[in-house]
C-alpha cells in the first residue's frame, strides 16, 4: 500500500512538472511569435520605404495589430535602420555571395534590420537571430530562412563589425546627390550636417500659454514624474529629457499643450499678430503653426488652408483638440485658378519643401527624395508665394518658412521673390538677439530641427 501511495505521488509530481514545462514552452513560443511579429513588421516597413512608401503610412499599416510596446520596438528598429541604411547595406553586401532576387528583397530587409539591432540595440544576439528567422514565414519568404540564418550567424562569428567606408555618403548613409548639394551650399559644414541629421531628435512641447503658463505646466510635468526644462528662446517651449507617449502628458487631452519642435515654434511669432487681424495659413497641415497663431492671439480671424481634404483634416483634428476655432478651406495655392476672397493682414507660407531639415525625425526623406524633386518644389513654392502676396494688404506681413536647409528652396527663393515683386521688401526681425532679414537654422542648432525663416512687407 505504501509503494502504491509512493508511485501515485511520483506520478502526480511528474504530471505537475510536465504541465509546468508545457506552460513554459507555451510562454516561450508566445514570446517567440511576438518577437517574430515585431521583426516582420519592421522589415516590411523598411521594404515599403524602399518601394517608395512613407513612414507616416507604412508604420501605422504594418503595426496595427501590435500592442504599444511592440509598436515602439518596431519604430526603434525602422528609424534606426533607415538612419544607417546605406552603411548596413554595404555590410550585408560583404556577407552575401550573390544578390537576393528582387522578388524577395524583404529577406534582405530582415537581415539589414537584424544587423542594426545587433550593433545598436541592447538585445541578446541569439534572440535577434531566432526571431528574425521566424519572421521569414510572416514575410512570405520562408525559402530564405536558411540564408537569413547563415548570414546573421556569419556576421556574429566574424565579430559583428560594420563595413566602414571612407566615402562619407556610405559612412553617414546619405544619397550622393544630397550630399553634393549640401557641400555646394555649406562647404566644410556639410559633413557635420550629415552627422547631426542622423542623431535622435529630442521631444519639444509647446504650451498653450493663453490657457496655462509654462511655469504651471512644468509643475504638472513634475507631478507626472516627467523631467523637463524650459527653453528660453520662446515663452512657450519645453524640452523633455526623454520622449514619452502623448497619453502620459498631463492635460494633453484638455488641449493645454502640443508636441512641436522648437524650430517650428519660432515661426508664428514672426507674424507680429494684433487683435482681430485677418490671417491665412496657406499650407497648414498638420496644423501646429495654425494652433500657435491662435494661442498667441485668440481673437485672430484665421483661415486654415491646404491642398486636399485629407491633409486639412489633420489640421482640423489638432485645432479641435486644442479647442480652437478657424475657417477651413481646401485650396491649391500654387494654382492660378484658385480664388482667395478678400485681403489679409498677415499671411503664413510654410512652403512645401524637401524636408531636409527634419531628417532626424523623418529618416525616410533620405531615401524617398530625388534630386529632381527640389526643382519642382521650388517652382511650387514660388507660385504659392506669388498667390499669397497678391492677397496681402498694403502694409501687411508675409512670413515665409520651410523645414529645408537647401539654399535653392530658401534664400535663393526669397531673393527671386523680391525681384518679381518690387512692392515687397524684407522686414527685419530679432532672432536670438540679432536683427536679421533671413535666418537659416541647421539641424541640431539649439537641439532643434533645420529651418528657414524670413518675412516680407507689402509697401
Amino acid at each position: 500500500m505504501a509503494d502504491l501511495k509512493k508511485n501515485s505521488s511520483e506520478k502526480f509530481k511528474e504530471r505537475k512538472h510536465f504541465a509546468r514545462n508545457k506552460d513554459r514552452r507555451r510562454s516561450l513560443e508566445k514570446k517567440e511569435i511576438t518577437g517574430a511579429k515585431s521583426r516582420a513588421a519592421a522589415a516590411l516597413c523598411v521594404n515599403a520605404i524602399e518601394q517608395g512608401q512613407s513612414l507616416s503610412t507604412s508604420i501605422p499599416y504594418f503595426t496595427k495589430d501590435l500592442d504599444d510596446r511592440d509598436r515602439a520596438l518596431v519604430m526603434e528598429i525602422v528609424f534606426g535602420t533607415l538612419r544607417h541604411r546605406r552603411l548596413l547595406s554595404t555590410t550585408v553586401n560583404s556577407l552575401l555571395d550573390y544578390s537576393i532576387n528582387q522578388k524577395f528583397n524583404i529577406a534582405r530587409a530582415l537581415i539589414i534590420c537584424a544587423i542594426y539591432q545587433i550593433v545598436f540595440m541592447r538585445a541578446p544576439d541569439h534572440a535577434i537571430v531566432s526571431s528574425t528567422v521566424g519572421a521569414c514565414s510572416l514575410c512570405h519568404c520562408s525559402s530564405f530562412k536558411n540564408l537569413v540564418n547563415a548570414v546573421l550567424r556569419r556576421f556574429l562569428r566574424e565579430g559583428s563589425h560594420l563595413c566602414h567606408d571612407a566615402n562619407i555618403c556610405v559612412e553617414q548613409s546619405f544619397p550622393d546627390w544630397l550630399y553634393k548639394k549640401l557641400e555646394e551650399d555649406y562647404r566644410e559644414d556639410a559633413k557635420d550636417i550629415l552627422i547631426k541629421s542622423n542623431q535622435h531628435a529630442p521631444m519639444f512641447l509647446r504650451v498653450e500659454t493663453n490657457k496655462i503658463s509654462r511655469e504651471k505646466y512644468l509643475e504638472e510635468l513634475k507631478k507626472a514624474e516627467i523631467e523637463a526644462t524650459a527653453v528660453e528662446l520662446t515663452d512657450s517651449c519645453i524640452k523633455l529629457e526623454e520622449a514619452v507617449n502623448v497619453e502620459r502628458l498631463p492635460l494633453f487631452k484638455e488641449g493645454m499643450v502640443a508636441v512641436q519642435d522648437l524650430a517650428a515654434q519660432m515661426t508664428a511669432p514672426l507674424l507680429d499678430l494684433k487683435p482681430g487681424m485677418r490671417v491665412i495659413d496657406c499650407c497648414a497641415a498638420p496644423g501646429g503653426k495654425s494652433a500657435h497663431i491662435l494661442s498667441i492671439e485668440p481673437t485672430t480671424d484665421l483661415t486654415v488652408c491646404d491642398i486636399d481634404e485629407t491633409r486639412l483634416e489633420s489640421a482640423k483634428k489638432e485645432l479641435s483638440r486644442l479647442n480652437d476655432n478657424a475657417t477651413y478651406k481646401v485650396a491649391d495655392m500654387s494654382d492660378e485658378a484658385t480664388i482667395i476672397e478678400g485681403e489679409f493682414d498677415r499671411i503664413l507660407v510654410d512652403a512645401p519643401c524637401s524636408g531636409t531639415g527634419v531628417i532626424r525625425r523623418h529618416p525616410d526623406i533620405k531615401w524617398l527624395r530625388r534630386k529632381g524633386d527640389v526643382d519642382k518644389l521650388v517652382q511650387t513654392s514660388s507660385k504659392i508665394l506669388d498667390k499669397a502676396f497678391n492677397s496681402l494688404k498694403k502694409g501687411g506681413i508675409l512670413v515665409f518658412s520651410t523645414c529645408s536647409i537647401l539654399k535653392d528652396e530658401n534664400i535663393r527663393q526669397a531673393e527671386a521673390f523680391l525681384k518679381r515683386h518690387p512692392d515687397a521688401s524684407y522686414l527685419p526681425f530679432d532672432f536670438k538677439g540679432n536683427l536679421v532679414e533671413t535666418y537659416q537654422r541647421l539641424p541640431g542648432e539649439d537641439d532643434a530641427d533645420g529651418f528657414f525663416y524670413t518675412r516680407f512687407i507689402k509697401n
